[in-house]
Order: C-alpha cells, then structure tokens, then sequence
C-alpha cells in the first residue's frame, strides 16, 4: 500500500510514489491510497507532465487507486475533480486497508 499525503506542487514525492507503484506492481497488488494534500495530484486537471507514463499503464495493471473522501470535501472537491480510475473511500475505511496491507509506505 502507497499513501501519499504530500502536495504535489511543493515537492516531488507525488511521483516517487507513483514509480514505487509501478515497480512493485512486477510482483505485487498494489493499492495507491490519495489523502490529506496529497489529493491534489489526483485532480482530473493536475499537471502530468511526469506522471502521465504512469496513468497509462495502470489501466492494465493491478493496481486499485483511491481517494479519501473527507480529504476532498475539507478542500472544496468532489469525485468529479478526480481522475475517473479512483475510488472514493470514507476515512474510517483506510485503517482496513492498512491492516489488509503487507506493508504501507507514506509519501
């Protein structure tokens, strides 16, 4: 499990998480979980000028992108200002997702 939590405009980690993503996907299922901040670079509209390689081969991958929906609604956005592959997901369902993991890294 991937978390990224981090803004995707003041640093890179938005992208180093989405590259660990797609190595691990060589031998594992991955989960990309987007909160807090980190929502931003799950805009329909965000700049994926690095990261667009990644969005094109997760289709075919295993790979389940979600999106923390109370992140969204604390920063103005709804499930229409995201990308169409991710699932919202309430809060109180990522401690699950947590425990269900193998191994979580934060971004």
């Amino acid at each position: 499990m991937i978390v990224v939590k981090s803004k995707p405009f003041t640093n890179l980690n938005y992208y180093e998480a989405l590259r660990v993503a797609s190595g691990l996907l060589v031998q594992h299922r991955v989960i990309l979980i987007w909160m807090g901040d980190g929502v931003y670079a799950a805009l329909r509209d965000a700049d994926k000028r690095l990261t667009s390689k990644f969005y094109e081969v997760f289709p075919d991958m295993d790979i389940t992108l979600y999106v923390e929906e109370e992140s969204l609604k604390e920063r103005g956005l709804e499930k229409e200002d995201i990308i169409p592959e991710a699932k919202i997901i309430s809060r109180n369902e990522v401690p699950g997702l947590v425990l269900e993991a193998q191994a979580s890294i934060v971004f």
